[in-house]
């Protein structure tokens, strides 16, 4: 019989009361928890939420890694938005789920809260090197009785250092602004403690700390071994420890280190031994030993260099017009179309060895390069040559090569970069210390790089210098001898920090860096910082952000800041910096037909008794240039170099529509602001050589001209400029003669 079909509906209920409930469950489904192995078994693009304990502070910046019982993951909010979360906080995060570099993270962020704060982590899984994989990504793990290949150097940011465990190697990763920073790497056996992470293919250890690296010897090294003083038959060497400690110290000329050891006083933690009886120009390897009872801790192998008896000089030359205005010592110099020739002729003075690394290399429309190293090695020189992999086959240089002459390529593998060096060693072992010659820059061997883009070179003319290229380009080259070793060649993050890194060059301080080995743009970073009055910089690109804070540091503590980059839309700081610095001091090239090449910095050049310097060399300010290319940078510690280099950059900023704040002209004539910092006004005084009339400009940090006066001026003069209407801040007073003369110094407003 038939139900009335109020009866059959109400049988029915339940069955509709049921489906509506799982057709309202799925669509709450993304917003209930799961965990963390649940969220990672998802497709990317899903939207989850998990829940877990932050295993990370702004260690590692803004991201943050969470671990339930199930497993971890990264959560990355760009917003910043969980820059307050800290370690031991349970959060409970909802985002959509995104790969980074084949690291799965959740990213953006929806929406995120704190379940509780001040919990104890997750235990730490301990696991070996092969074991390390997916599977532990965000996951807190241990890797003990490890050791660093890099021991007994700093740490610096974004770079990744190997750690192997005797047989099987993994890294970690150090960040900018990493507390790890500055801190020396430990030379013994070590436990780490960290967070598993991905980039790319590699599986990476994230240290938060030194707290997260546990030392297991009773005696450790506590600083890198370093020179603090060596003559032409000396070096003085030292380094500290964590207890009082007794001290060897074995060197060589040789990594066999054959030459002995030398004791030095027992029971201090400061140690220091001199290496006498030394040969001038020699670069000697040296290993620091510290023991207590029956520990033992070692330095890294390091090499050192004396100081030799080459003349030691310096020299520079720009393939464009140069700003000689500017010149304290005397006028740099342009040549014009003769950077080809002028190496041509350092190559027919090889007598017995000539060693080359060139990125791009091409003959045409210039003069023959490669005929010169032909005639080199028919005149009995050993020749060796290294070219960049990536451009092999437009590199036609390379290809008039004469067979004979043996040569090696970079790899081309993704993992590499690019062999970007541009040096040639020549005569390194002469017999005669004055015939070495180290040439480098940022010149490649091209017409357009010759004759049209803007670049420079600098020869040095000295044996340990010399000595120290010809290490590190038979690193690349894999022996010492004629032919190459491809089995031993090592490029890019492949090779060590196994070459001297102070010289004293005719009796200037002289540093060398390598990359992507030896730190170099922590020590970029560095020599920005140690800018106390002026700071110019004509590099082709910036995308470091590390970079762009260190140069608006300078600018804040009042120095004269200026920059010129080729490319603003792949400098990737232009805006910020030319926002701050204002547009007439941070410029991009405006020529499109020419390529600003240049990769170098000045510092202080018109402030003898600061430091003044230029850095200079190969290397672009880039990560690919710090962690990947073959680079290298030189830093020469001289006033009159850094001014030509400076005459260089006075004459790229004015084709650029920058204004000239030449701080070296305002130290010639003597410019006082007094006082600095002012409230109401200021007294202004100098010496205007010939010139009649001064006209005093104030500038705002965007730029903006916001006073100006003009005044009629004998020899020496004093003014009192009125800045009472001014809002206070940091100014630009430019001060312009009428016989062409152009000085600035900065002006605090309070």
């Amino acid at each position: 019989i038939a139900l009335p079909l109020q009866a059959q509906f109400y049988q029915m209920k339940p069955f509709f009361l049921f489906l509506l409930a799982g057709i309202f469950s799925c669509e709450l489904l993304s917003a209930q928890t799961v965990t963390i192995s649940n969220a990672r078994a998802q497709a990317l693009g899903n939207t989850v939420t998990v829940q877990g304990t932050v295993l990370n502070g702004p260690e590692l910046g803004i991201i943050r890694y969470i671990q339930d019982a199930t497993g971890g993951i990264g959560i990355y909010d760009g917003t910043g938005g969980l820059s307050n979360v800290n370690r031991g906080s349970i959060i409970n995060v909802t985002g959509v789920l995104y790969n980074y570099s084949n690291l799965l993270e959740l990213s953006p962020v929806n929406s995120f809260t704190t379940v509780s704060t001040g919990n104890p982590l997750p235990t730490t899984q301990i696991i070996t090197i092969p074991q390390f994989g997916e599977i532990h990504e965000g996951e807190l793990i241990q890797f003990n009785s490890v050791s660093f290949s890099q021991g007994g150097s700093t740490f610096t940011g974004n770079t990744t250092y190997t750690f192997t465990d005797g047989t099987n190697t993994s890294q970690i990763y150090v960040r900018n602004g990493s507390p790890l920073i500055g801190q020396t790497i430990p030379t013994g056996t070590v436990n780490l403690t960290g967070i598993g992470s991905q980039f790319s293919s590699n599986y990476q250890l994230l240290l938060r700390d030194m707290n997260d690296i546990t030392l297991l010897s009773s005696i450790n090294i506590t600083s890198p071994l370093t020179v603090s003083n060596f003559t032409t038959n000396s070096l003085t060497l030292n380094w500290t420890t964590d207890a009082n400690s007794t001290t060897f110290l074995r060197y060589g000329l040789t990594p066999a280190l054959e030459l002995g050891t030398v004791t030095g006083p027992a029971g201090t933690t400061t140690h220091q031994i001199t290496l006498s009886n030394l040969q001038p120009g020699s670069i000697y390897f040296c290993k620091a030993i510290s023991s207590l009872n029956s520990d033992s801790a070692y330095s890294a192998l390091r090499p050192f260099g004396t100081v030799s008896n080459s003349t030691g000089n310096i020299t520079c030359y720009f393939n464009d017009n140069v700003y000689t205005t500017g010149a304290i010592f005397q006028s740099a110099v342009h040549l014009n179309n003769a950077i080809d020739d002028t190496l041509i002729a350092y190559i027919n003075r090889a007598e017995f060895t000539l060693d080359m690394t060139i990125y791009d290399f091409n003959n045409s429309n210039i003069s023959n390069i490669s005929n010169a190293i032909n005639a080199a090695l028919a005149r009995g020189v050993r020749v060796r040559f290294i070219s960049d992999g990536s451009l092999a086959p437009t590199n036609a240089g390379v290809g008039q090569l004469l067979p004979a002459i043996p040569r090696i390529t970079s790899p081309t593998a993704s993992s590499y970069g690019i062999m970007h060096n541009k040096f040639v060693i020549i005569d390194a072992n002469h017999s005669n210390p004055n015939k070495p010659i180290l040439w480098t820059g940022s010149t490649n061997w091209t017409q357009r790089q010759i004759n049209t883009d803007h670049n420079h070179v600098i020869i040095f003319q000295d044996q340990t210098l010399a000595r120290a290229y010809t290490l590190e380009f038979e690193e690349m080259w894999g022996s010492n001898g004629a032919q190459p070793d491809t089995t031993h060649s090592a490029f890019g993050p492949d090779k060590s920090d196994n070459t001297p890194h102070e010289f004293r060059v005719g009796g200037k301080r002289v540093e060398l860096y390598f990359s992507p080995s030896d730190g170099t743009n922590a020590k970029l970073l560095s020599a920005i910082g140690s800018a106390s009055t002026e700071l110019y910089m004509a590099t082709m690109l910036i995308t470091r952000t590390d970079i762009a804070n260190a140069i608006a540091g300078v600018f804040n503590s009042g120095a004269v800041v200026q920059g010129i980059v080729d490319d603003p839309a792949t400098t990737t700081i232009f805006n910020g910096m030319q926002n701050l610095l204002g547009a007439n001091n941070f410029v991009a090239n405006q020529d499109t037909s020419v390529i600003m090449h240049h990769k170098y910095m000045i510092a202080d050049q018109g402030n003898a008794s600061s430091d003044p310097i230029v850095w200079t060399g190969s290397h672009n300010w880039t990560n690919n240039a710090n962690n990947k290319n073959d680079e290298n940078s030189v830093v020469v510690h001289d006033q009159n170099i850094a001014n030509q280099f400076y005459q260089d950059f006075n004459a790229r900023l004015q084709e650029n529509g920058g204004l000239i704040l030449n701080a070296t002209e305002a130290a010639l004539f003597a410019v006082s602001l007094f006082p600095n910092p002012a409230t109401t006004s200021v007294f202004v005084a100098g010496n205007a050589g010939n010139a009649t009339q001064l006209q005093i400009s104030l500038f705002d940090i965007s730029g903006r001209c916001v006073s100006s006066r003009t005044f009629a001026v004998a020899a020496k003069y004093a003014e009192v400029l009125s800045v009472s209407d001014l809002s206070s801040g940091i100014y630009t007073a430019r001060f312009s003669f009428n016989n062409g003369t152009v000085q600035s110094a900065k002006l605090m407003i309070r």
